[in-house]
């Protein structure tokens, strides 16, 4: 049974809690479409503003201006992973493709299976110094002389430094926020390059003094991998994400909530998902068509602080003991963004994780806490 209780165990961390409203809808992802080996049955939706749409198939990026270059990444534990030639084109080439990208605006890159990765106008067509640093951001369709379909990767957006090698320094050192690693920014099969329009931007920093002003939540909770195995379930205390999102001023009708773990890695969730509405299992590990949950931001398992995978996990709790699909689930949480459709004025800023910085609102300026 879920309960309620105004007090809050001691939270070890810090997370800071994003809103970037979108001047265009979600749209729902457009998968990779093979039928046969026709370079023309493999495809990217390439999408902007005012519902501005094309897809981009294999046969038409042959037809483009080709990079090929050996690289490789480092991964979030410092290993090199990657290594090999990769030949694609210039992510900039497809998105000039309907107009190109403008300093307003996100790329958001997003793989069959939901993750995606953002990145500012400057990771896209590099100034002189970032390009030294980082290379090309290409969409590769060939790896070690494989071509899709036969490159099992699909199309995979890669970095193309001169040296081979795109290190986490690398990564660092050219993207705003900071993503820990290098790794998590080369997405695997994607199919959606999706251009959004940073309109309003409101950050919330929440430490546990905030967060002992909160509602919690107590339930269980576990869920399913997919080697059919099952976790759980255990008793997780934290905050509903619907008590965290009343916090902000302008939450929208329509919206994807876009949660990042520590490692850079990013999970995303539809509104009918943060409300709880998911396929699950039964106790035993049997598929339901529609279950109910609460998902949540945990801070407590069993009544202790989490350790493992945390300090901050998302999970979904319910009373009837049902499961969820163990993806749906994401650990030591750092960020929490909201992305969808409003209008109002420019901000010329992301958030910024952990770090002190001024963003340009309305020819003002706003610093944000450093909270180190």
């Amino acid at each position: 049974m879920l309960t309620m209780d105004s007090g809050q165990t001691r939270l070890l961390s810090i997370l800071i809690i994003a809103i970037v409203l979108s001047g265009t809808a979600m749209i729902g992802l457009v998968l990779l479409q093979p039928s046969g080996n026709d370079s023309s049955n493999y495809f990217v939706t390439i999408a902007g503003p005012n519902e501005m749409s094309r897809n981009v198939t294999l046969s038409e990026m042959l037809l483009l201006d080709t990079i090929s270059r050996n690289s490789s990444y480092q991964n979030t534990y410092g290993n090199v992973g990657g290594i090999g030639i990769y030949t694609g084109v210039r992510v900039a080439s497809l998105l000039d493709l309907i107009g190109g990208m403008n300093n307003s605006q996100t790329l958001r890159v997003v793989a069959e299976d939901g993750y995606s990765q953002s990145f500012n106008r400057s990771k896209v067509y590099p100034n002189e110094t970032i390009h030294d640093i980082q290379g090309d951001m290409i969409l590769a369709y060939q790896y070690e002389g494989l071509t899709i379909p036969d490159y099992e990767d699909g199309f995979r957006l890669a970095f193309l430094p001169e040296d081979g090698y795109y290190s986490n320094e690398d990564a660092n050192a050219t993207t705003d926020p900071n993503p820990a690693a290098a790794g998590p920014q080369w997405v695997s099969n994607v199919v959606r390059l999706e251009l959004l329009e940073n309109i309003y931007t409101e950050t919330l920093a929440v430490n546990e003094t905030f967060l002992r002003t909160l509602s919690s939540i107590s339930g269980e909770g576990g869920y399913k991998k997919k080697s059919g195995e099952i976790v759980g379930p255990f008793n997780f205390t934290g905050v509903a994400i619907s008590v965290l999102l009343q916090q902000f001023s302008n939450v929208l009708d329509e919206y994807t909530l876009i949660v990042r773990s520590g490692d850079g890695y990013a999970n995303e969730y539809p509104k009918s998902v943060v409300e709880g509405v998911v396929n699950g299992y039964t106790p035993s590990g049997n598929p339901l068509d529609v279950i109910n949950s609460t998902m949540i931001l945990a801070y407590e398992l069993d009544g202790a602080p989490i350790i493992d995978n945390g300090p901050l996990q998302l999970v979904f709790i319910n009373e009837d003991g049902n499961l969820t699909d163990g993806f749906r689930w994401s650990k030591d949480v750092v960020s929490i963004t909201l992305v969808g459709e409003n209008s109002g004025g420019l901000i010329l800023c992301n958030y910024i994780l952990f770090q002190t910085d001024n963003c340009l609102v309305n020819d003002a300026y706003i610093t944000n806490q450093n909270w180190f």
